[in-house]
């Protein structure tokens, strides 16, 4: 996958993330009314949350890495944007009304050492912050790590999450900067498009993973396509 497409991914997918983690965001302690401050204070903050967005990357990398040189690298692809778009399409009936135990569990322990760094507001406790944030379940995300994996190297896969988180700033940044700079309106108009974006995202891959099956693809087509497109080397 082209690295350029995780900034858009992620750009696009933070007006979800808006709606989801906003909350989150705007509980973040202020120390001061500086400008200054607060726009370092989430800089520190969203530092956190893309450097386990990176940390994922790298390990799903190492992943991908296997697959590709077991040859693998075409029917992952093609299976995960199966598996996008299933979610797109029946996402109401494949999630459950009830989290698993475990999940419940593992968030509800996130919140409560999110609870006890929130009331020591230092730079240390918004990092802490950012890094818990980054590990709750978040679908995007995880629409992220599945294009990452394709990646060519596992350093890729980690750039292309880095890339992700990075495209996800603007949004979460203004939120806590200036809450009101992203009318719900806004946010709620984004939102709306943000299912179709996952759906041609899965689309793109199940392309991507019929293409590398060396199908007999008109040349044309076949350039236009590799111009989005990174593709392992045939001597792998």
């Amino acid at each position: 996958m082209e690295l350029w497409t995780a900034l858009g991914l992620g750009f696009f997918g933070s007006f979800h993330c808006v709606g989801m983690c906003g909350p989150i965001v705007l509980s973040l302690p202020k120390s001061s009314s500086s400008f200054s401050v607060i726009t370092f204070n989430a800089i520190v903050y969203n530092l956190g949350r893309i450097l386990i967005y990176a940390f994922f990357g790298l390990i799903f990398g190492f992943l991908g890495k296997q697959i590709t040189l077991a040859g693998f690298q075409s029917t992952l692809s093609i299976v995960l944007g199966i598996l996008i778009i299933l979610g797109v399409l029946f996402s109401t009936k494949l999630y459950p009304k009830k989290r698993p135990e475990v999940l419940q569990k593992f968030i509800s322990a996130i919140n409560q050492a999110y609870g006890i760094l929130i009331r020591k507001q230092s730079k240390s406790a918004l990092f802490s912050m950012g890094l818990l944030n980054g590990l709750l379940p978040c679908a995007f995300v995880y629409t992220g790590l599945a294009a990452a994996v394709l990646t060519s190297t596992p350093y890729h896969s980690m750039l292309y999450m880095t890339l992700f988180g990075l495209g996800t700033l603007p949004a979460l940044f203004s939120i806590y900067v200036s809450p009101n700079f992203i009318s719900m309106d806004l946010r709620s108009s984004i939102k709306k498009y943000m299912p179709y974006l996952a759906f041609a995202l899965g689309s793109f891959l199940v392309l991507r993973g019929i293409l590398l099956q060396d199908l007999n693809v008109s040349g044309a087509f076949m350039n236009t396509i590799e111009a989005f497109c990174v593709f392992p080397s045939k001597n792998i």
